[in-house]
């Protein structure tokens, strides 16, 4: 009597746990699926291909994401309204923005932007043409440190950030890329650009 009174008491909680993680095996497939489901657009990508380094910078591992974009080249204009977009949308404070060209100096302007901050643009240091632009601080999205880089009359995107996850960047970018932080449609991927 007394080892089936013993086996009672170690059975009742052990199928108890059982049963329980078979239910929150059953809890965690159907999240996954519904989470698969919500972050997927009925569109094409803007994202053709993403490549993926690592880049040493002293004691910090940062993650390079080059992004090439499935569409024409942009230019100027539209390098200076995505980072104006990015300002309002998601970079919580432009810790840097630099412009360059080739052959020359790159210039550190987020001192200057700082002093007269009416927009970029209405910064009158970007009204001229130049081969890159260049936004870090902080995105409120990602909860992490983040930095920018478009590239005049290309269709490159540089992202530099600590995260390593070539999906959440990839979501990340076509988010900027669509302008749609902040709505039902932030942060979700789109059907992959056909191959040809």
């Amino acid at each position: 009597m007394e080892i089936l009174y013993i086996f009672l008491m170690v059975i009742g909680p052990l199928a108890g746990i059982i049963v329980y993680a078979i239910i929150e095996s059953k809890h965690k497939a159907k999240k996954e699926h519904t989470q698969a489901v919500e972050t997927t657009l009925d569109d094409i990508s803007y994202i053709q291909e993403m490549q993926h380094l690592s880049v040493k910078v002293g004691v910090v591992l940062w993650q390079q994401y080059d992004i090439l974009l499935a569409a024409r080249p942009y230019g100027w204009e539209t390098m200076v309204d995505w980072a104006d977009y990015m300002e309002s949308a998601d970079i919580d404070n432009i810790d840097s923005m630099v412009i360059g060209a080739p052959g020359e100096q790159d210039i550190e302007l987020a001192h200057v932007y700082k002093q007269n901050k009416f927009g970029l643009k209405n910064f009158e240091r970007l009204k001229e043409e130049r081969g890159s632009l260049s936004i870090a601080g902080r995105s409120s999205t990602l909860n992490n440190s983040m930095k920018i880089v478009w590239f005049n009359q290309t269709r490159v995107l540089r992202i530099f950030t600590r995260i390593n996850d070539e999906t959440l960047i990839k979501k990340y970018a076509e988010t900027l890329i669509r302008r749609t932080f902040g709505t039902k449609d932030a942060m979700k991927l789109a059907k992959p650009v056909p191959k040809t």
